[in-house]
């Protein structure tokens, strides 16, 4: 009878444990398979565009037009555009560092081959110029086939960010950026307000937006690798866990 009893009371414990374990495993799987980062881009804003001019040779171009009227010495042209070269190179080798970057996500995260969004920044409310709004950053990358077997090449980056009255809904500012690999100073600018729309592109603009593009861009690129590179260690410190509970006597 106490043998009948131990061997049933053990036969329980046993499905309990074997119980735990799946539920233990089905946790994890779910917690690294849940990611508030979209893999489908659902805004047509946030498409890339194909018709893209080509790089100059030789560096950046900047023609009278982004000089305007203003009577500046040879000196300053030449260092604006010798800074400019730099801060051009600059983004350059952070879109370089995305791409290899991703090869290390999608080995684990293959949902991130095509397309990621990453939030930079979200603020339900603040005061800001007398108003309180909330705001929303986002950092979004389009990636397609790099001709080798399995690699994944970036194609543009779009930066977007919203920022909207939190009591008057149509008083809202919607700035987008279209960051293309093959010309980094031909970024697209797209404005949005409750009653225009306005767009451009960067290498029209004077130099010194453009330097303050160019360094607004490589901020965030550098930003969101890091947020790349806590998803990786997340996924495997999360991994490295799943076990801890069975040699945990």
């Amino acid at each position: 009878m106490r043998a009948g009893l131990f061997h049933t009371a053990l036969a329980g414990t046993l499905s309990g444990a074997f119980l735990l374990a799946a539920l233990g495993l089905s946790a994890q799987s779910q917690d690294v398979s849940e990611l508030n980062q979209p893999s489908v881009n659902t805004d047509p804003e946030r498409e890339c565009s194909s018709d893209v001019p080509a790089a100059a040779e030789g560096g950046p171009v900047l023609d009278e037009s982004n000089w305007g009227n203003n009577p500046q010495e040879g000196q300053y042209r030449r260092e604006m555009r010798r800074i400019l070269a730099i801060e051009v190179e600059n983004v350059q080798r952070a879109l370089q560092d995305v791409q290899r970057k991703h090869a290390e996500l999608i080995a684990i995260y293959p949902e991130f081959s095509s397309y990621q969004e990453i939030v930079l920044e979200d603020v339900p409310g603040t005061w800001r110029d007398g108003e309180y709004v909330n705001s929303k950053r986002i950092i979004a990358f389009h990636y397609e086939d790099g001709g080798a077997e399995g690699e994944r090449r970036l194609r543009c980056v779009v930066l977007d960010s919203m920022t909207r009255n939190v009591y008057g809904q149509n008083q809202f500012t919607r700035k987008i950026m279209r960051v293309y690999t093959q010309n980094v100073q031909a970024i697209e600018l797209e404005t949005f307000k409750v009653n225009y729309q306005q767009e451009g592109r960067l290498n029209y603009a004077s130099a010194e937006i453009q330097l303050n593009a160019l360094r607004m861009v490589f901020r965030n690129l550098r930003a969101a690798l890091y947020s790349m590179d806590i998803l990786i260690a997340g996924y495997y410190d999360r991994r490295n866990q799943v076990n801890y509970w069975q040699i945990d006597l």
